[in-house]
């Protein structure tokens, strides 16, 4: 397991909690709201507070959602780790695998949960874009045995790859051969 436990159910729980204290209040504001206007007793206290109330409620739904794809992006990431052999993974394969695309949110959520320590026993090297499973590779340093750097026959581009595996090229679509 390559995810930290302990920041992830933290995560998880202040997540739900969120979404809780986001939506639940704001389903009763929104209503209490509706009622004083379909009602026509213009209650200003209630108007306002409902209002502020509301907006904090999105807050609070918003940081809840945004926790729980971390969650899912962690856990994702970590069952690609888990299936590695060799203890490297390119992030374009994780990505590929997700149907994803380089620079995309779920590439950026990732890094950040890297960040944020998210995941333990790995690095991420953003030079090469690939994550090293430090219980699993010997020399930290050996990637270089083990991808290849190619340019995209269609459109040029400089591709890391891991041998023996393929890629799809960022630029063009062109599918790679390592």
């Amino acid at each position: 397991m390559y995810k930290n436990h302990s920041k992830y159910t933290s995560t998880l729980v202040w997540s739900i909690l969120g979404l809780v204290f986001g939506i639940l209040p704001n389903l009763f504001w929104l209503f209490l709201v509706a009622m004083c206007f379909a009602l026509r007793e213009y209650n200003t206290p209630v108007i306002v507070f409902g209002s502020f109330s509301i907006v904090v409620g999105i807050v609070f739904t918003v940081l809840g959602i945004r926790g729980l794809l971390t969650i899912a992006a962690v856990s994702a990431a970590n069952w690609d780790f888990e299936k590695d052999a060799d203890g490297i993974v390119g992030m374009d394969t994780i990505l590929k695998a997700r149907g994803k695309k380089k620079g995309s949110a779920y590439e950026r959520c990732l890094l950040r949960a890297v960040e944020k320590g998210y995941f333990e026993k790995l690095t991420y090297d953003r030079t090469n874009r690939i994550f090293e499973m430090s219980d699993r590779v010997n020399d930290m340093n050996d990637y270089r045995n083990r991808f290849v750097g190619k340019n995209c026959p269609n459109c040029g581009a400089p591709l890391k790859i891991k041998k023996g595996m393929s890629i799809v090229c960022d630029r063009c679509g062109q599918e790679v051969e390592g």
